[in-house]
């Protein structure tokens, strides 16, 4: 006998690892994804020079041997609410993951030749990046997404450069990342915060503010420099897509229903494969704890 059923919203590393942990103890798993294959944002946005698919794959066999129902093209919103999954189901977790780009929100952020870091690695995985021999590509941003998206690039024959608004010190990307990036050629220009996109129809100049300060400070200038480029791939963050609580009745995580629970990127600010598997793990210990009890 099944000890209870349970909804997964996404099968990125927190999904997939929920589902193996709740399976394995006896639960009735379903997962509902959104794309067309399992893995989430590794899947879709990791380059696949850093990042095999071989995990994803044996994770999903495992999931089928388990029995696990999986629901591929299914997006939480408006047309399938959140709501309706919590109130057929004994326990839900959401492990949507954070899919939705951070927009600067600067001057000329639409111009030709600006793409924001989940459309450009996913064409780039996708083989539908195109080249860029002789393109000049700044990649905005600090994080260990940056530097994927500045590597891509540079494998795409494009001069990539990494410019961040503070200091070394103060990236959050991963040494070893940093590392890897250098070892290809590619540029980092530090204490630079974008001000505005210029071009006539299409990217031709960024303009730039200089910042000043150690490690995570930060401090505004309000010298400007402008430094040239033929493209520019925006990496400063991403969020939750809010279109998951369309048609239902709460609007943010803060108003989820008490038989919800969060796991992954929306779960803490460290997006990384560990912290999601971390606190997925947290996530069935605290449904085990609610059924024993």
């Amino acid at each position: 006998m099944k000890r209870g059923k349970i909804a997964i919203i996404g099968s990125g590393p927190a999904g997939m690892h929920s589902a193996l942990l709740l399976a394995r103890q006896g639960f009735s798993v379903e997962i509902f994804e959104r794309e067309k294959q399992l893995g989430g944002m590794p899947r879709y946005f990791l380059p696949k020079f850093r990042f095999t698919r071989k995990g994803i794959e044996e994770k999903e066999k495992k999931l089928n041997e388990l029995g696990v129902k999986i629901h591929l093209g299914k997006e939480i919103g408006e047309a399938m609410p959140l709501q309706g999954i919590a109130e057929k189901f004994d326990f839900v977790i959401l492990a949507c993951g954070e899919w939705k780009a951070r927009k600067l929100g600067i001057l000329g952020e639409s111009l030709k030749g600006i793409a924001q870091w989940d459309s450009f690695l996913r064409q780039y995985n996708e083989g539908r990046a195109g080249k860029m021999q002789g393109k000049r590509a700044i990649v905005i941003g600090g994080g260990d997404t940056a530097v994927d998206c500045a590597r891509a690039a540079k494998k795409l024959g494009a001069e990539a450069v990494i410019a961040y608004r503070r200091s070394r010190e103060g990236m959050p990307a991963e040494s070893r990342e940093i590392a890897a990036a250098e070892s290809e050629k590619i540029k980092f220009i530090f204490h630079l915060s974008p001000a505005k996109f210029t071009g006539k129809g299409k990217l031709e100049a960024i303009e730039f503010e200089k910042t000043q300060g150690q490690g995570r400070e930060m401090k505004m200038t309000g010298i400007k420099e402008e430094v040239q480029a033929d493209i520019a791939v925006i990496a400063a963050g991403q969020m939750l897509d809010q279109k998951i609580f369309g048609g239902s009745k709460f609007k943010s995580l803060d108003g989820l229903p008490e038989n919800v629970f969060i796991a992954g990127d929306i779960a803490g600010r460290e997006k990384r494969i560990a912290a999601a598997v971390r606190s997925a793990a947290e996530a069935v210990e605290k449904i085990r704890q609610i059924t024993d009890n």
